[in-house]
Protein backbone atom coordinates (compact mmCIF):
# COMPACT_ATOMS: atom_id res chain seq x y z
CA UNK A 1 0.00 0.00 0.00
CA UNK A 2 2.86 2.36 0.81
CA UNK A 3 4.19 2.07 -2.74
CA UNK A 4 0.83 3.08 -4.18
CA UNK A 5 0.98 6.19 -1.98
CA UNK A 6 4.37 6.98 -3.52
CA UNK A 7 2.75 6.43 -6.91
CA UNK A 8 -0.07 8.85 -6.08
CA UNK A 9 2.43 11.42 -4.83
CA UNK A 10 4.44 11.04 -8.06
CA UNK A 11 1.34 11.74 -10.14
CA UNK A 12 0.14 14.68 -8.04
CA UNK A 13 3.56 16.36 -8.01
CA UNK A 14 3.94 15.89 -11.77
CA UNK A 15 0.56 17.49 -12.37
CA UNK A 16 1.34 20.34 -9.95
CA UNK A 17 4.66 21.01 -11.65
CA UNK A 18 3.17 21.06 -15.13
CA UNK A 19 0.31 23.33 -14.06
CA UNK A 20 2.79 25.67 -12.33
CA UNK A 21 4.72 25.93 -15.58
CA UNK A 22 1.55 26.82 -17.49
CA UNK A 23 0.44 29.28 -14.80
CA UNK A 24 3.81 31.00 -14.88
CA UNK A 25 3.61 31.56 -18.63
CA UNK A 26 0.27 33.37 -18.26
CA UNK A 27 1.25 35.59 -15.35
CA UNK A 28 4.16 37.82 -14.38
CA UNK A 29 5.55 35.01 -12.22
CA UNK A 30 7.25 33.09 -15.04
CA UNK A 31 10.42 32.42 -12.99
CA UNK A 32 8.36 31.31 -9.99
CA UNK A 33 6.32 28.97 -12.18
CA UNK A 34 9.48 27.38 -13.56
CA UNK A 35 10.98 27.11 -10.07
CA UNK A 36 7.91 25.33 -8.74
CA UNK A 37 7.89 23.10 -11.83
CA UNK A 38 11.50 22.00 -11.28
CA UNK A 39 10.92 21.22 -7.60
CA UNK A 40 7.72 19.30 -8.30
CA UNK A 41 9.30 17.25 -11.09
CA UNK A 42 12.24 16.29 -8.87
CA UNK A 43 9.77 15.20 -6.18
CA UNK A 44 7.73 13.37 -8.80
CA UNK A 45 10.67 11.34 -10.10
CA UNK A 46 11.81 10.63 -6.56
CA UNK A 47 8.39 9.28 -5.60
CA UNK A 48 8.23 7.29 -8.84
CA UNK A 49 11.61 5.72 -8.05
CA UNK A 50 10.31 4.68 -4.63
CA UNK A 51 7.09 3.30 -6.14
CA UNK A 52 8.85 1.01 -8.62
CA UNK A 53 10.45 -0.91 -5.77
CA UNK A 54 7.20 -2.93 -5.60
CA UNK A 55 5.05 -1.79 -8.51
CA UNK A 56 6.15 -3.20 -11.88
CA UNK A 57 7.80 -0.54 -14.01
CA UNK A 58 5.32 -0.87 -16.89
CA UNK A 59 2.39 -0.29 -14.55
CA UNK A 60 4.07 2.50 -12.58
CA UNK A 61 5.31 4.43 -15.58
CA UNK A 62 2.10 3.86 -17.51
CA UNK A 63 -0.04 5.06 -14.62
CA UNK A 64 2.28 8.00 -13.89
CA UNK A 65 2.23 9.31 -17.44
CA UNK A 66 -1.35 8.39 -18.28
CA UNK A 67 -3.08 9.54 -15.11
CA UNK A 68 -0.88 12.62 -15.12
CA UNK A 69 -2.03 13.37 -18.67
CA UNK A 70 -5.68 12.87 -17.73
CA UNK A 71 -5.40 15.12 -14.66
CA UNK A 72 -3.46 17.79 -16.55
CA UNK A 73 -6.10 17.79 -19.29
CA UNK A 74 -8.96 18.11 -16.80
CA UNK A 75 -7.20 20.74 -14.69
CA UNK A 76 -6.25 22.74 -17.79
CA UNK A 77 -9.88 22.84 -18.84
CA UNK A 78 -10.88 23.97 -15.37
CA UNK A 79 -8.05 26.41 -14.55
CA UNK A 80 -7.09 27.74 -17.98
CA UNK A 81 -10.41 27.39 -19.88
CA UNK A 82 -8.87 25.03 -22.43
CA UNK A 83 -11.25 23.12 -24.67
CA UNK A 84 -12.52 19.76 -23.48
CA UNK A 85 -14.19 18.39 -26.60
CA UNK A 86 -15.82 14.97 -26.96
CA UNK A 87 -12.71 13.57 -28.65
CA UNK A 88 -10.61 14.47 -25.58
CA UNK A 89 -13.17 12.90 -23.27
CA UNK A 90 -13.14 9.71 -25.36
CA UNK A 91 -9.34 9.67 -25.26
CA UNK A 92 -9.41 10.06 -21.47
CA UNK A 93 -11.80 7.10 -21.19
CA UNK A 94 -9.52 4.97 -23.38
CA UNK A 95 -6.45 5.95 -21.35
CA UNK A 96 -8.15 4.96 -18.10
CA UNK A 97 -9.31 1.66 -19.62
CA UNK A 98 -5.75 0.97 -20.78
CA UNK A 99 -4.33 1.63 -17.31
CA UNK A 100 -6.85 -0.72 -15.75
CA UNK A 101 -6.07 -3.48 -18.26
CA UNK A 102 -2.33 -3.04 -17.79
CA UNK A 103 -2.62 -3.15 -14.00
CA UNK A 104 -4.88 -6.22 -14.06
CA UNK A 105 -2.41 -8.13 -16.21
CA UNK A 106 0.66 -7.45 -14.05
CA UNK A 107 1.66 -8.82 -10.65
CA UNK A 108 3.41 -6.74 -8.01
CA UNK A 109 6.99 -7.59 -7.16
CA UNK A 110 7.33 -9.87 -4.14
CA UNK A 111 8.25 -8.39 -0.80
CA UNK A 112 11.94 -8.92 -0.04
CA UNK A 113 12.58 -10.78 3.20
CA UNK A 114 15.43 -9.56 5.40
CA UNK A 115 17.22 -12.92 5.25
CA UNK A 116 17.16 -12.75 1.44
CA UNK A 117 18.87 -9.36 1.50
CA UNK A 118 21.74 -10.61 3.64
CA UNK A 119 22.56 -13.43 1.22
Amino acid sequence: MRYWLFMAAAIVTEVAGTLAMKYGTHHASHALGLGVMYVMLVLSYTCLALAVKRIPLAVAYGAWESLGLVLITLCSAWLFAEDLKPAKLAAIALIIAGIILLERGTDEAPVAVESDRAA
